[in-house]
């Protein structure tokens, strides 16, 4: 454990150092692999699925800010499903817009969650959503969580039938892609079973790690993993929807895999060493629970060298 800890400091120290060089590189891969996953899932538009564009606009994208980043996949996803069918486009937008309008301007930090819950979708790590909602953000972060399955699920709809799709828009019938898309959501109970493990999951972790018990985030993501997995098990059975166990199991336990990752580098404390403590004012008792965070300094390693010296010899004559 304690090498564990050294190597973390050592990581931390390495990004504080190389900032400048590190978050650019951090952006790139992130916006490469998000513009690989539209690409394949979404990718109608010729110009903005050709590879050279692809690393072009991850290479800009390695100097702008996190914001402007998530706004520009965002536009670009868009732009691809504009390209199948304009209402589509339009739907997209609107329900994006709507989420803007009552959502962003309030706690514009937590709707990064509208692209990377897609994202883990199309990772195949989508149980790992609700647990870091719960473990770094507010209840407040259900709302981005639903819109960003929305968006992942109506995107599944439209590449399920994006043949079909386009013939209709050949004939010039557009508007009945949007009622069919349309339709096909509102009938699909696998994604309102989704939205509400997710929804209870995320609750359910938030809860209990921010109570005051010994390794409350371990036990907020071990409980958090394993009521997801009964709620989608149970649900897709009383709903007769189409689940794989096993997929839903290994996705559960990788989910409570990364939640302890993410522990371990955000949230590192020593139960061992816990102090209680209490004070009072004119009106209140304050009863104080106080963990220390573990802080390891990383051992600084010194080469000397050592440099053999040769004595000439001086002969004396």
């Amino acid at each position: 454990m304690m090498g564990l800890l050294v190597y973390k400091e050592k990581l931390k120290n390495f990004y504080a150092e190389h900032e400048f060089y590190v978050n650019p590189i951090i952006k790139f891969i992130s916006a490469f692999i998000a513009l690989t996953l539209i690409k394949k899932n979404v990718g109608y538009n010729d110009l903005l699925t050709m590879w050279p564009v692809i690393m072009g606009i991850s290479v800009i994208m390695a100097f702008m800010p996190w914001t402007i980043i998530i706004t520009a996949l965002t536009a670009i996803m868009c732009i691809n499903i504009f390209t199948l069918s304009i209402e589509l486009g339009a739907l997209v937008v609107i329900i994006l817009l709507i989420m803007l309008l009552l959502y962003f301007r309030f706690t514009p930090t937590q709707g990064i969650f509208v692209l990377f819950v897609p994202m883990a979708f199309f990772l195949k790590i989508p149980y790992i959503v609700p647990i870091i909602a719960g473990l770094i953000c507010t209840p407040v972060s259900i709302v981005s969580v639903t819109f960003g399955t929305i968006v992942y699920y109506m995107i599944a709809v439209i590449g399920k039938n994006a043949d079909a799709i386009q013939n209709v828009a050949s004939e010039g019938t557009n508007a009945a892609n949007l009622n069919t898309v349309l339709k096909m959501i509102s009938v699909n109970n696998q994604l309102f079973l989704v939205i509400a493990a997710f929804i209870i999951t995320t609750l359910v972790v938030y809860f209990i790690r921010r109570s005051s018990v010994n390794n409350a985030w371990i036990i907020a993501i071990i409980v958090g993993g394993v009521v997801d997995c009964v709620i989608i098990l149970v649900g897709a059975l009383i709903l007769n929807t189409e689940y794989s166990i096993i997929e839903v199991i290994l996705g559960s336990v990788g989910s409570i895999l990364l939640g302890c990752i993410i522990q371990f580098f955000v949230f590192s404390v020593d139960y061992s060493r816990t102090e209680h403590t209490q004070f009072e004012d004119d009106e209140y008792y304050y009863y104080v629970k106080a963990v220390p965070k573990i802080n390891v300094v990383a051992p600084e390693m010194n080469v000397k060298r050592i440099n053999a010296q040769r004595k000439k010899k001086k002969n004396w004559k």
